[in-house]
């Protein structure tokens, strides 16, 4: 999975399941506004006071080569592959740390 599609799965199924489950706790009428929510997620980036949405992810670089000129890289979110092939390639694996700042009250 690419770091960028695993980032926008990952925050709007965050986002998604606050409000589906608010949503099936106040038995499918989020709409009265007398209701009161269960669950948020709290605006700012600062995850000690609960807010913000951090990552600590796992990533690797892969370079592919299959005998000719032209070589592959890619950045993807860790994940295993099982198959054999006749190509050459070579992997480097880092983490990346960071926190997504949540903007407003989400729930």
């Amino acid at each position: 999975m690419e770091l960028q599609e695993f980032i926008t799965e990952t925050l709007l199924g965050i986002s998604n399941g606050i409000r589906e489950a608010n949503n099936v706790r106040l038995d499918k009428k989020p709409a009265d506004p007398n209701a009161s929510r269960t669950f948020f997620l709290r605006p700012g980036s600062r995850s000690e006071n609960g807010a913000g949405i951090e990552f600590d992810v796992a990533v690797t670089t892969k370079k592919i080569g299959e005998g000719k000129a032209g070589a592959k890289l890619k950045l993807t979110v860790v994940e295993a592959e099982l198959g054999g092939s006749g190509e050459a390639s070579k992997e480097s694996v880092s983490r990346i740390k960071f926190t997504i700042n949540v903007g407003q009250w989400v729930g």
